[in-house]
């Protein structure tokens, strides 16, 4: 699990508490995610697993960033158990854009974005969940 630390200009630890992610990893989509949503002041926590998804949710994450294809099951499986366990979580599932991905991530609670829509799209499906 990595753990980043966000910092104002002058270098102390910032006063507000940066929103906390959890980021279901692996991918270089994952890292380049990682890197911009660390820049804009989100503590963000990578996992590479799905039982660390779901041990990681405990720590009360304003979201989780979960691929459409991810471990032992599916990002969707993984995105229902979640959204039971914590209904108020932001739950966001990455991926292929197609009609059947964005149908199931609406049937199981969670926002969808698709790779190709960057981080801008990430941060449009935040606003949505």
């Amino acid at each position: 699990m990595t753990i980043s630390c966000v910092r104002n200009k002058s270098g102390n630890e910032a006063a507000r508490k940066a929103p906390r992610l959890v980021l279901s990893s692996g991918s270089a989509f994952a890292v380049m995610l990682t890197d911009a949503l660390r820049s804009r002041g989100w503590d963000v926590h990578t996992v590479r697993s799905d039982e660390a998804v779901k041990a990681a949710i405990k720590k009360n994450p304003a979201a989780v960033v979960i691929p459409v294809c991810a471990g032992a099951e599916s990002g969707f499986l993984t995105a229902a158990k979640i959204r039971k366990a914590k209904p108020r979580l932001k739950v966001v599932l990455v991926g292929e854009r197609t009609a059947k991905a964005e149908k199931l991530a609406k049937f199981v609670g969670a926002e969808f974005a698709a790779e190709t829509d960057g981080i801008g799209g990430l941060l449009t499906a935040f606003a949505r969940a």
